[in-house]
């Protein structure tokens, strides 16, 4: 989509999902992902409100925004903004982490968003969830 076709709407949004992301950033340098999970479920309705749209308007705005936030828009982020965008007490969604092994052994992790409310439908950051094993109880990975 070109500049010039974004509308208002596009751009507040746009806006709304770069600082969702950039203060989701700064916030998980001082506290852990369940705490920081915790505080946002409080702030549900300010998010809900500040990006407000569609479904896939909203993965859309996390996406562009957050391509272009690089380094502070990790995969991480944009699940946890997308978590609290969209989830609610009627739809609780579930971030899920993965791990794999490099080629050179390290390992890697990568975030995503499932809905277990349709089917296990990912969200977002779907592109590589093959690759990865999630962490969790089920694979006795997590306690």
């Amino acid at each position: 989509m070109s500049r010039r076709a974004l509308t208002a709407s596009d751009w507040r949004l746009l806006i709304a999902a770069s600082s969702a992301q950039v203060l989701t950033m700064l916030v998980l340098r001082v506290v852990s992902v369940p705490t920081l999970q915790r505080v946002a479920a409080r702030l549900r309705p300010v998010a809900h409100l500040a990006l407000a749209g569609s479904e896939q308007r909203v993965i859309w705005a996390i996406e562009a925004s957050g391509r272009r936030l690089q380094g502070a828009s990790t995969c991480l982020v944009r699940a946890l903004v997308a978590e609290l965008a969209l989830g609610s007490r009627e739809r609780p969604l579930r971030l899920t982490i993965g791990v794999k092994r490099a080629p050179g052994g390290d390992l890697q992790s990568h975030a995503w968003v499932v809905d277990p409310t349709d089917d296990g439908r990912i969200l977002i950051g779907g592109s590589m969830v093959g690759e990865y094993v999630p962490l969790g109880p089920q694979n006795g990975l997590l306690p």
